[in-house]
């Protein structure tokens, strides 16, 4: 452990667990607050129908986060104690996760205005160039997020303080890689969306629902496969 880090208590623990499952509540409620109601009452389904990119872009985000979470909750079960850098670390996650709703909503409402009708012939450009910056701002925020969260975890996997035992130790070693898989791809996906916008969201959406299965059935089903 560095010298700048301070292993705290058990109750630090718990502290650290309850604050970072509120974070996680809080950011996944504002998500909803994105999807607007349809006021009109003759031409409903087509109002909910145009509202289509906000329900896609929740659904991202909400897959992703769920995912995060997941990775976070059952990393918390390995641990016995919590150090200061850990909870920088944690922080930092925190604060990429909670900016989703404002990435969300710029997706929401930049995704597919380059196909949308428009008067003048320069307009295309402009709306494609906001669609692209969009998307890539929704991709930066989703691989720093994806980059803290392994971070954290490795963190875990190379303070021998932290981990609760030496088998916690060889499962945090299948999370670390999955976690690393996952940067590395979303990293790619947020590149793609320089050139198709939409593609990249699909990615995105694949990636969070891929992640949002439970890294350690994955890792579990791995070490089957692999048995002698």
């Amino acid at each position: 452990m560095s010298p700048a880090s301070i292993l705290l208590s058990e109750k630090s623990k718990g502290r650290f667990d309850a604050f970072s499952d509120g974070v996680f509540a809080i950011v996944i409620t504002l998500l909803v607050l994105e999807l607007h109601v349809p006021v009109g009452h003759e031409h409903l389904a087509q109002e909910l129908g145009d509202e289509w990119p906000r329900y896609l872009g929740y659904l991202v985000s909400f897959a992703f986060i769920g995912g995060v979470w997941i990775a976070h909750s059952s990393v918390s079960h390995f641990i016995k104690a919590v150090d200061t850098t850990l909870m920088r670390l944690n922080l930092i996650l925190l604060l990429f996760v909670s900016f989703l709703p404002f990435t969300t909503g710029i997706v929401a409402a930049h995704l597919f205005t380059s196909f949308l009708p428009l008067d003048h012939a320069t307009e295309p450009l402009r709306s494609l160039s906001a669609e692209r910056l969009a998307v890539v701002l929704f991709g930066a925020n989703l691989t720093m997020a994806a980059l803290m969260n392994f971070l954290v975890i490795r963190h875990i996997d190379r303070t021998d303080e932290l981990a609760a035992d030496d088998v916690v130790e060889e499962q945090l070693k299948g999370f670390v890689r999955g976690r690393r898989s996952a940067v590395i791809l979303q990293a790619v996906a947020t590149a793609v969306g320089v050139f198709v916008p939409m593609v990249a969201v699909v990615v995105y959406l694949g990636l969070s629902v891929f992640f949002f299965v439970d890294p350690l059935w994955i890792e579990r089903a791995r070490r089957r496969f692999w048995r002698p």
